[in-house]
């Protein structure tokens, strides 16, 4: 299945998803082995694994 139609059919399913976050393709691939359909990357989360910092330039 596409990815793009297995996010449309997951969206359709009534109730909440929980979607662990990832900060790189190592912590995607240990959340997919625990069984999650889906996760996220987000920049902060980057910024903090990489650099520790902030990703708004707060620092």
């Amino acid at each position: 299945m596409v990815a793009a139609e297995t996010l449309r059919r997951l969206l359709a399913r009534p109730g909440l998803l929980v979607m662990p976050c990832c900060f790189d393709a190592l912590s995607a691939r240990l959340i997919e082995r625990a069984g999650f359909p889906l996760t996220f990357m987000s920049g902060f989360a980057v910024s903090a694994a990489r650099l520790g910092l902030p990703d708004t330039g707060l620092a």
